[in-house]
């Protein structure tokens, strides 16, 4: 199945990977074959070994979080393996451009028999050619003093034979559990007749993309001088770098989320009634607004007047930001990347 999501920041910055990926396994002496062939299968790059001449599937991971997170290695390299038995590729290496703990490395590569290179595996790759290592460096944004390389570079791609079948189901179920997300999602009527179905479908959604960076899950909170109802509020775990973005530099440790399931496009009033349930002693100072339609031009520079006057972030997702962060989920990769672009773009921005 072809999951497709729109180009954005982060797929242009994962397709800038994968090409320097491939830079960097011709610089070792790899043959890349040409990607047209794969484009549509899951795999991102098929290769050739410079000694034992055997065909290599590769899929490439970009976050810009510094460790990733351990369900999506395991979506990943399920996905992968089943693409590279598809095309009769006996052998694959996941890359992914971050930190990965050791003993989670070890064990998920024990479990599939898959190969998995970090962001240090790949760095020392690269210092064959100083011009690769460079663009390495300026795409992750890291410090190399702070890396440790490994000198023995010709050992660091030792791919063994995959599993011919998975013994583990974690991809198909991640992705039928995403799928109906979708349809539920999008069956659900605009306007007040669907306001509570939309309420509910999209809190689950949410705790399915952001389980591990969430907390509390209160729905329909109301505060102590029952005046104010926030749809949800949670408190942030500081595990990625959208939410360690907004609980340090925000100095926001619990994040409101609304639900509007207007027919049309939301307006400023929206805007400024969310804005009095963020309060700065509260530690409570970012809310994404969730709608149908998205916010109207209004909407927008309300929500920039929040931020630019009183350091309040308010972000509108609509419905196909939505479906995009479930296809993320469903492909491994991480929707922290898709949310933390949304955040950048938003802040990057902002008028005086």
């Amino acid at each position: 199945m072809s999951i497709k999501i729109r180009a954005g920041v982060s797929a242009r910055l994962g397709f800038a990977l994968e090409d320097l990926c491939r830079d960097i396994l011709s610089a070792n002496g790899w043959v890349v074959e040409s990607l047209n062939a794969f484009s549509d299968t899951g795999i991102d790059i098929v290769a050739t070994e410079p000694v034992k001449n055997e065909r290599v599937a590769f899929e490439v991971k970009y976050t810009r979080n510094s460790m990733y997170p351990t369900q999506a290695l395991r979506i990943s390299s399920e996905r992968l393996i089943e693409s590279s038995n598809e095309e009769g590729i006996h052998k694959a290496v996941l890359i992914v451009a971050a930190d990965i703990k050791p003993e989670i490395k070890e064990r998920i590569e024990n479990q599939y028999k898959i190969q998995i290179l970090n962001l240090d595996d790949l760095l020392s790759l690269a210092s064959v050619d100083l011009e690769l290592l460079g663009k390495l460096v300026k795409l992750r944004e890291i410090d190399l003093s702070e890396r440790n390389l490994d000198s023995n570079i010709k050992s660091i791609i030792q791919p063994t034979k995959i599993k011919a079948s998975l013994d583990s189901n974690s991809s198909h179920e991640n992705e039928k559990i995403g799928m109906n997300f979708i349809d539920s999602l999008q069956a659900i009527p605009p306007g007040r007749e669907g306001c509570y179905k939309f309420e509910d479908t999209v809190s689950e959604i949410l705790q399915y993309l952001f389980d591990n960076d969430l907390t509390g899950w209160y729905q329909q909170k109301r505060t102590t001088d029952d005046l104010h109802r926030y749809d949800m509020i949670c408190r942030v775990i500081d595990n990625s770098t959208v939410w360690k973005f907004i609980s340090l530099n925000l100095d926001s440790r619990y994040v409101l989320f609304e639900f509007k399931n207007y027919k049309d496009k939301i307006g400023q009033s929206q805007v400024y009634s969310t804005e009095k349930y963020l309060y700065e002693k509260a530690k409570r100072k970012v809310c994404f607004l969730i709608s149908r339609k998205g916010p109207s031009d209004n909407a927008v520079v309300a929500c920039q007047g929040a931020m630019r006057e009183h350091g309040k972030l308010i972000l509108n997702l609509d419905e196909n930001m939505l479906i995009d962060l479930i296809k993320s989920k469903i492909t491994g990769d991480d929707p922290n990347e898709l949310l933390f672009e949304k955040v950048d773009e938003f802040l990057m921005e902002l008028p005086r």
